[in-house]
């Protein structure tokens, strides 16, 4: 199985354990790490807004709490009428941790339908070049 086929499958595993009772929107993420390994992640809702957490946020700290520093590659996985994109909160989150050649998958559930990089969903960012204050 190609790394694009397995993180597809992963964030449709992911996805069916989504805790979405409000919205009924599940999302499911996956992603590959520098270090080789694969990280999940799913929404998770709560009637307290905006104590909720987004599927992409799952699965970086997942990454980072098993010792990975960079993402190569994530999908992010929605069942809407539109193609979802990770909430700006999540593209922060994803360019944080990426750099100009981490691809960002966005599937349905037939699959991947776009491809980005982060400068792609997120020109004009913030970044560590922002803070210098020379």
């Amino acid at each position: 199985m190609n790394k694009s086929a397995k993180l597809f499958k992963l964030a449709q595993q992911a996805s069916l354990n989504a805790y979405a009772p409000y919205s009924q929107f599940a999302v499911g993420a996956s992603l590959i790490a520098d270090n080789g390994n694969y990280y999940i992640g799913c929404n998770v809702e709560n009637v307290s807004y905006p104590c909720g957490s987004c599927a992409e946020q799952g699965a970086i700290s997942a990454m980072i709490a098993d010792g990975g520093k960079k993402i190569v590659e994530i999908l992010i996985l929605g069942y809407g009428k539109e193609l979802i994109t990770p909430c700006g909160a999540c593209r922060q989150r994803i360019l944080e941790f990426s750099d100009s050649q981490t691809l960002i998958h966005l599937a349905d559930k037939e699959g991947i339908k776009k491809t980005f990089k982060i400068n792609e969903l997120l020109p004009y960012n913030f970044n560590t070049e922002s803070l210098n204050n020379d």
